[in-house]
């Protein structure tokens, strides 16, 4: 969804843009420092400066003013990614494998806050789940500059299956900065996902190996149906425990590596999930299921490593 298609008007004028850009900066200041319960239209335009009258020339509803706000957000975070991935084209891959991991955490730690919101209302605020809400509003800016870095540093290893691994992969990251922005694990350290997720894309560009029983096991169950795809949070705690039951049964892992991997690994089961419940119309299921298994392998020997 485009900001537009948030706004009861488009603002054509430098001072109607204006006015709208001042509400949005105070629906910011209201939902980081009182929440999105204290975020009526009468205190934002009380914040903002303006009468909530000229609030309502653009927006329909506390809802259409948040869910500006988020995709507005989520748009500008998009135009960074994509400078990123264009710009690591040109590197070498472990340094660009690095520098995008590091900034699309960063990122979406950046705006927990809003993403926290987009989860808890997300029945408010956009007709899909919110993680794929989030995938949705930033495809279309991120699409070209995925594939140019992809082609730069994966088509070796994607080859005959380019278009299923960049598919997954990238959902992958997508689900991985979401959950540790969303869900916030006390338990973990984000310095242990980035290294984790920076290793298991790492690990792609080696031959593959034979897969482990646990990888069959956890992409087996996530394509029969073990909750849906993009999750809620208790969804997401669900998959996190039959992926940690997976593993701890497969006994491989040394007890440090366990809960990081766990985190990481759920987040493939999203993507995975996604094939099973909405298979896209380009992408071959069964390139696709070989994909996810690969994916799910990287993670593991990156952990092992």
């Amino acid at each position: 969804m485009e900001l537009d298609d948030r706004l009861r008007k488009t603002p054509r004028q430098a001072r109607s843009r204006s006015t709208v850009e001042a509400i949005l900066e105070a629906t910011e200041r209201v939902l980081r420092m009182e929440g999105y319960g204290a975020a009526s239209t009468n205190r934002v335009a009380r914040v903002a400066g303006f009468s909530v009258g000229s609030l309502y020339q653009y927006f329909d509803d506390k809802q259409a003013v948040v869910g500006a706000l988020l995709d507005q957000a989520l748009g500008a975070e998009a135009g960074r990614i994509a400078q990123a991935l264009d710009g690591g084209a040109r590197l070498d891959p472990a340094t660009a494998r690095e520098r995008l991991v590091r900034l699309v955490l960063s990122e979406r730690r950046s705006k927990s806050h809003l993403l926290r919101i987009l989860d808890a209302h997300g029945s408010e605020l956009c007709s899909e789940a919110p993680l794929l809400h989030v995938l949705r509003v930033q495809a279309a800016t991120l699409a070209d500059p995925l594939h140019r870095f992809a082609a730069a540093h994966f088509s070796d290893a994607f080859r005959g299956a380019f278009d299923e691994f960049l598919a997954l992969s990238a959902r992958f990251v997508h689900a991985v900065g979401y959950a540790l922005a969303v869900d916030s694990p006390e338990h973990l350290a984000d310095e242990s996902v980035a290294r984790l997720v920076i290793g298991t894309l790492g690990a792609l560009q080696k031959p593959p190996a034979l897969l482990a029983p646990a990888v069959c096991e956890l992409r087996d169950a996530w394509l029969a149906g073990s909750g849906a795809a993009w999750a809620d949070a208790a969804g997401r705690a669900r998959r996190i425990r039959e992926t940690r039951s997976a593993l701890m049964r497969d006994g491989e892992l040394p007890h440090a590596a366990l809960e990081p991997t766990v985190f990481v690994a759920a987040a493939i089961g999203e993507a995975v999930a996604e094939l099973r419940d909405a298979p896209p119309a380009r992408l071959d299921l069964g390139r696709a299921r070989e994909a996810s298994a690969r994916l799910l392998q990287a993670c593991l020997a990156a952990a092992l490593r």
